[in-house]
């Protein structure tokens, strides 16, 4: 294994066992969070696939700026929005652009996403990683110390299923797996206040329990989220008209009380 770790920084990797169950919405809010919680925090979208990153985060049609080091060597500055440093493919690519890569190219794509940008100081890197089990993960695993997995579900007995196939895999690959987030989890019907669950209900919290891990959060299903991804305004930076946003920044508390040993008062 290469450790292409950015110096002193803890990395963790969101994954999920399918599309669709918002992986790369949690990805950005809880790193948003992160950095509003007073932490250094790098955003790495290594789904080279499906790169959502840059819309996300209001960066589409955007590339970033090229430095040439002292040796003559060209490095890369991550873009820095709403506290966090992000880079993606999808910086680099068309975005209608399909990408057909095998396992080389990727693994050469995502070193030079890791050993050639200048990701400075870092307290956290989140890994944005592709649904499902494949070459990208194997390649993660093999260039980077990964601290711990946090995996992306919503409460759909398909979904959990897929899930059980990514926690096996990151168990295979000797990645240790820190907890379960529930996405989609219910939708209160803001004039009534009755809740519906519509893709079913404590998925998240069993799964857990079947891993004997934490169930880091549960989400409910709000349209603000998804507003603020498609509008690359993260609710977790401008909280939303009913303080949405809390819901990712409690999750930030919690994950920075159980899982992050750093010598400074994110609480600041």
């Amino acid at each position: 294994m290469e450790n292409l770790n950015p110096s002193g920084c803890k990395v963790f990797a969101v994954g999920s066992g399918k599309g669709g169950v918002g992986k790369s919405t949690i990805a950005v809010n809880f790193a948003v969070a992160l950095a509003q919680k007073g932490l250094s925090v790098g955003l790495l979208d290594a789904d080279v696939y499906g790169p959502s990153i840059p819309i996300m985060l209001g960066l589409r049609r955007l590339s970033p700026q090229v430095q040439r080091s002292s040796d003559g060597k060209e490095k890369v500055l991550p873009f820095t929005k709403f506290g966090i440093k992000s880079i993606s493919i999808g910086f680099f690519i068309e975005e209608a652009r399909s990408v057909m890569w095998r396992g080389p190219i990727l693994h050469g794509t995502l070193k030079k996403m890791l050993n050639e940008v200048i990701w400075g100081d870092l307290d956290v890197l989140i890994l944005d990683l592709p649904p499902g089990t494949g070459d990208i993960q194997i390649s993660i695993a093999q260039l980077l110390k990964i601290d711990g997995a946090i995996i992306v579900t919503t409460p759909q007995e398909v979904a959990m299923l897929d899930a059980i196939k990514a926690i096996n895999a990151f168990d295979n690959l000797e990645i240790p797996l820190v907890g379960i987030i529930e996405n989609m989890a219910g939708f209160t019907v803001p004039e009534t206040g009755e809740t519906f669950h519509i893709f079913g209900q404590g998925k998240g919290q069993e799964l857990a329990s079947r891993f004997n891990t934490k169930l880091l959060g549960s989400i409910p299903l709000i349209p603000e989220i998804r507003q603020g991804g498609d509008e690359g305004f993260p609710v977790a930076f401008h909280q939303g008209s009913q303080n949405n946003g809390s819901h990712f920044h409690i999750l930030a508390e919690h994950f920075i009380r159980d899982f992050l040993a750093i010598q400074k008062n994110p609480f600041k």
